[in-house]
């Protein structure tokens, strides 16, 4: 399994950060556009459980997968989103995004995603892909920069 944390500091109110990673169709095309669709299958009232067929595009080919939301605290101070999903029956990804309010203009985030291997083809392949921080790093500033606007 391997696990990768990045963190960074965005001039912006915490509500609107939330607003960028809110999970919302709208929302994640800007973040990625190689995401085409984020349906709801089921949405509880708590969030926890609440399940998306996404489709997002690798070049000419479409995946589509399950996202769940794994975990999701919201207060005036702290948010947290956790999501998960198997990619292609091969990798069991995590994904939690970790707010905290600095001051009125300014959050923290926190940001980490684990990636396990499902198959031994996919071991060796996580280990061709090396450590996957610039990809981490290329998330981040995108949301920075959604979230500055």
């Amino acid at each position: 399994m391997k696990k990768w944390t990045a963190e960074i500091e965005i001039n912006a109110p915490i509500e609107k950060v939330w607003e960028v990673i809110d999970g919302s169709e709208e929302n994640l095309k800007k973040l990625d556009p190689k995401i085409l669709s984020n349906k709801v299958i089921e949405e509880t009232e708590e969030r926890i459980g609440s399940s998306y067929l996404q489709k997002y595009q690798e070049g000419k080919k479409i995946m589509e997968y399950v996202v769940e939301v794994k975990d999701y605290k919201e207060d005036d101070n702290s948010k947290m989103f956790q999501i998960g999903f198997e990619l292609g029956n091969s990798f069991d990804i995590n994904v939690k995004y970790l707010l905290k309010k600095m001051d009125e203009n300014k959050t923290h985030l926190t940001y980490t995603v684990t990636n396990r291997p499902m198959k031994f083809l996919a071991k060796v392949m996580m280990m061709i892909m090396g450590k996957g921080n610039s990809v981490i790093d290329t998330h981040l500033k995108k949301i920075k920069e959604l979230s500055e606007v």
